[in-house]
């Protein structure tokens, strides 16, 4: 599983409008109202990809946007992990990247649809929080009128 980008001492003193990551586990914890266990169940489920610094987990405000997500989709839409996982490996990523077919169909994304993209074959050239399919990701599952409810729900 990717895990995250490396990130400076910096970057941690205030959100940045560019979205990099700088709540660390227990600020991202106590603004969602939920354990620091279900965040690292989260991660560990691939649903989501904290930025690290060291062995140090840090979130961005898109971050928290899209746990907000997972909990309404579980809390309040009753869908299980599970059913969640599997949701997140139907997105079409080919499709997001926009890549050709030829690309597609040697992509090992496209053989497993069982877990989310990033977590079969994590894009290298890339800082995976800031993947295209993750960061889009609520977009294909949920409709507007869902997103704005599970954003303003917490």
């Amino acid at each position: 599983m990717c895990m995250g980008i490396l990130i400076d001492d910096d970057m941690c003193e205030e959100t940045t409008p560019d979205g990099r990551p700088v709540y660390s586990i227990s600020i991202a914890s106590e603004l969602l109202d939920v354990h620091q266990q279900t965040l690292r169940i989260y991660e560990d489920k691939g649903m989501v990809i904290p930025a690290r610094r060291n062995t140090r987990r840090f979130y961005s405000n898109q971050d928290l946007a899209w746990i907000r997500t997972i909990r309404f989709l579980l809390h309040e839409k009753r869908v299980c992990l599970t059913g969640l996982q599997r949701m997140l490996g139907l997105i079409p990523c080919w499709e997001v990247l926009g890549c050709a077919s030829d690309v597609k169909e040697a992509c090992p994304r496209s053989e497993q649809r069982s877990n989310p993209c990033w977590v079969i074959a994590p894009r290298v050239d890339e800082m995976c929080y800031k993947c295209p399919v993750y960061r889009h990701a609520a977009e294909y599952i949920c409709d507007e009128d869902e997103l704005v409810l599970a954003i303003n729900s917490s």
